[in-house]
């Protein structure tokens, strides 16, 4: 596999290496693919010391895992790469029951309102008293009265304006 390389393949990898970092919305186990892929391309003798490949890889997580991961001092990268997958595990757990409580009372205040809002509906309106009308008395032509030729112009029948003719 060594005759293979050239010069710019090496560079190239050493480059990744410097520049690798964790990715804001990234999963452990995706960083860890990535970290190893290029791992194995700059050391494939593996002749880095342990602690510097252990130190590179926790340093590249974000600060939530590196304080944690640093102060438990692990000796291998399985353990490193094991406790950080479980960090990442318990920090998806926390947020899981976070959202589920804010959740619950959410309902809770929208049960509170919907109640409110039914008894609200049920009471009966505290406004202006309300009067019957009166039935009106007479024929209807005392109530509304004909108009001859001169009165309500323009509807129905009659001299050509809109109608039946």
């Amino acid at each position: 596999m060594a005759r293979f390389k050239t010069k710019a393949q090496v560079e190239v990898w050493h480059q990744k290496w410097d520049a690798l970092e964790y990715e804001e919305d990234e999963e452990i186990s995706e960083y860890t693919t990535r970290f190893k892929k290029i791992y194995k391309r700059v050391d494939p003798h593996r002749s880095t010391p342990t602690r510097m490949i252990i130190r590179k890889f926790i340093n590249s997580l974000p600060s939530k895992y590196v304080e944690l991961l640093t102060i438990m001092g692990l000796s291998t990268l399985v353990k490193a790469i094991e406790a950080a997958m479980d960090v990442e595990t318990n920090q998806k757990v926390k947020t899981r029951k976070r959202d589920q409580a804010y959740m619950v009372d959410t309902i809770e205040k929208l049960r509170h309102e919907i109640h409110n809002l039914q008894v609200a509906q049920t009471k009966p309106r505290q406004g202006r008293p309300v009067t019957l009308a009166e039935p009106l008395q007479g024929t209807r032509n005392q109530i509304m009265p004909y108009r001859g030729r001169g009165g309500f112009r323009g509807r129905g029948r009659g001299r050509g304006w809109g109608g039946f003719i």
